[in-house]
């Protein structure tokens, strides 16, 4: 029963996802996340920076730990050392330690969701764009903005990464004015990891399903050739 209860929530915030997508209108351009499905060690970096920087506030509830030994190529032992944290099993979905109501108190009202299914709520090249469009706003709460997300709670997380950055009102264009621990490029190049990970978390067996996918088609191509030269073969001498 419980398990059912957190697939109907599951569904609930997908579905309010998608009118909260329509009832805003119109579309927004977005930059094409450069991800690559199956790629290990991007999928390793991106636990590592999810685990380090975003589970301080955000879970991901249907994701066990124990699932990335299976799929991303660590080992149980590296996970129990790197990626948790807590008191937390390899069997044990990847929760944060923040209780709800603090989450309430320190964002507003604003509950930091489940992360689990958000690379399929939004999908990679929205989150891409928003982990890229943070800046200052000293009229926000928790002095962040995002040009995506307008009026965020969240604040920016990786800014020590980033760095600061400003928003040009006239132009609509932001402006580093503090650089961060990484250059703009090794940046973007960890916001592509985190989403590499991010995508692997909403649908863990997606690489082994394409991979599946092509053979499945292989197979059937194989088939069809065969098939057409038995066919030539098979009516070559009758008239």
């Amino acid at each position: 029963m419980h398990y059912f209860i957190r697939i109907l929530q599951g569904l609930i915030f997908a579905l309010a996802g998608v009118l909260h997508a329509y009832s805003a209108g119109g579309s927004v351009n977005l930059p094409q996340a450069p991800i690559e499905y199956g790629n290990l060690e991007s999928t390793q970096r991106g636990a590592a920076i999810f685990v380090n920087y975003c589970m301080g506030c955000h879970s991901a509830e249907y994701m066990r730990y124990g699932r990335m030994a299976e799929d991303v190529g660590i080992s149980e032992a590296q996970i129990q050392e790197f990626l948790i944290h807590n008191a937390a099993s390899l069997g044990d979905g990847m929760k944060s330690a923040m209780r709800t109501e603090d989450g309430k108190e320190w964002f507003h009202q604003a509950t930091p969701p489940d992360l689990s299914l958000s690379a399929r709520l939004r999908n990679p090249d929205w989150l891409y764009a928003y982990m890229r469009s943070f800046y200052r706003d000293s009229s926000r709460p928790s002095g962040w903005n995002n040009t995506l997300f307008d009026n965020v709670a969240m604040p920016h997380v990786l800014s020590d990464l980033q760095g600061v950055y400003t928003l040009d009102e006239e132009s609509g264009k932001l402006t580093q004015t503090t650089a961060g621990r990484l250059s703009p490029e090794e940046y973007d190049a960890a916001i592509v990891d985190l989403v590499n990970f991010m995508a692997y978390i909403a649908e863990p067996s997606r690489a082994t399903r394409l991979k599946t996918g092509y053979l499945v088609m292989a197979f059937l191509l194989t088939l069809l050739l065969a098939t057409y030269f038995l066919y030539r073969e098979y009516w070559r001498d009758i008239k």
